[in-house]
């Protein structure tokens, strides 16, 4: 086997890692949203100041969304950046519901509407490891885990062949904080020099790691990102976040994972929630034409932003900014199945099905 044949053996390894990673971020998108949006926003609290019913559950949760969305665009960049292609739209890659991450070694990740146990499947899928070692070797049974493998053989390929062989990538495909929209955090971009990406790369992959599990890979609540604004406060790491909705109350940024949160009330209404049926399919609404339309336009809407960040990740980085108006669509598509009883399920409302339809 030639040195050539190697390189190439290596950074086709590397394309499937950190494509498997792309589809990886986008496979809890939907369980997330599909939470939040069934929480029902109505009524007021009797407190000194009224606050909407479950105003702070649905922050927490479309905080953890915006971050996926984030943790996508780093992942692209570094796929970019070592000369690979992303690929968003390809109907063989994406999830599925009911299904089990990482290829079936991990968390079970399905569609339900906001209840403890979903939230605790939540923080099971956010949850560090507790050892890296077996993760090192190619057994991760957890998204950290599988991160800190990609991590180490990014940074072998490196050692091996040389960060100038590894970085071949079009930098004009890297997505910038002008590019995105500005939500989740900040967007690093794999430029420079050899040297210079391959920081930036493993710096990508870090941030994803301490969003998710958090600083320390766990040991901590804080992921080291500071929230933008006079207080200068330190964000909360995804597992920490969903831990705060279980516990009704917030972390400080230095409470431990083995401790529980020492911070304010986060006021949870459990009741205020739409009856969503678990793991909605299109064979739900055969005999419901009215809402099989809807959920049609619903598919058709998310089928136009996964094709559209296809294209700011391989084309032109302007799209991203085309597709906010989906997101308020898909949102909007989404909590108007879930407020219409499904026939034949008493006491049951339709959902979305989060379905790709390829372009004819």
């Amino acid at each position: 086997m030639t040195s050539k044949d190697t390189l190439e053996k290596t950074r086709e390894k590397l394309c499937g890692l950190l494509q498997q990673a792309l589809m990886l971020e986008l496979s809890t998108i939907p369980p997330y949203a599909t939470a939040c949006y069934s929480i029902l926003e109505q009524g007021q609290y009797d407190r000194s100041e009224p606050t909407i019913v479950n105003a702070e559950p649905i922050e927490v949760i479309r905080q953890v969304m915006v971050e996926e969305m984030l943790h996508m665009v780093l992942v692209a960049n570094v796929l970019n950046s070592i000369g690979g292609t992303p690929r968003l739209n390809d109907p063989k890659q994406l999830p599925t519901y009911p299904s089990k991450l990482l290829g079936g070694r991990g968390p079970e990740v399905r569609l339900r509407r906001f209840t403890p146990a979903q939230v605790k499947s939540f923080r099971l899928i956010e949850t560090a490891p507790k050892d890296t070692g077996p993760a090192k070797k190619g057994d991760y049974h957890t998204i950290g885990g599988f991160y800190t493998f990609l991590k180490q053989e990014l940074e072998k390929a490196c050692d091996k062949f040389g960060n100038e062989a590894i970085f071949i990538g079009d930098t004009k495909r890297q997505i910038s904080n002008d590019d995105y929209f500005g939500a989740g955090g900040e967007v690093i971009e794999v430029t420079g020099s050899p040297a210079q990406r391959r920081k930036a790369a493993l710096t990508a992959i870090k941030e994803i790691m301490e969003e998710g599990e958090g600083a320390e890979m766990g040991h901590r609540a804080g992921d080291n990102d500071i929230i933008p604004g006079p207080e200068g406060r330190e964000d909360i790491a995804h597992f920490f976040k969903f831990n705060e909705i279980l516990h009704s109350r917030y972390y400080h940024p230095d409470d431990k994972v083995n401790e529980p949160p020492s911070g304010g009330d986060l006021i949870v209404d459990w009741s205020a929630v739409s009856p969503m049926r678990d793991d909605p399919c299109e064979a739900n609404y055969k005999r419901a034409p009215e809402i099989a339309a809807i959920s049609a336009e619903f598919n058709e809407a998310w089928s136009g932003l996964l094709d559209g960040l296809q294209v700011a990740f391989t084309k032109d980085k302007s799209a991203l900014r085309d597709l906010v108006p989906s997101m308020y669509s898909i949102k909007s598509l989404a909590q108007k199945l879930m407020r219409i009883p499904l026939p034949g399920r008493s006491g049951e409302t339709a959902g979305p099905t989060w379905t790709y339809v390829p372009k004819t």
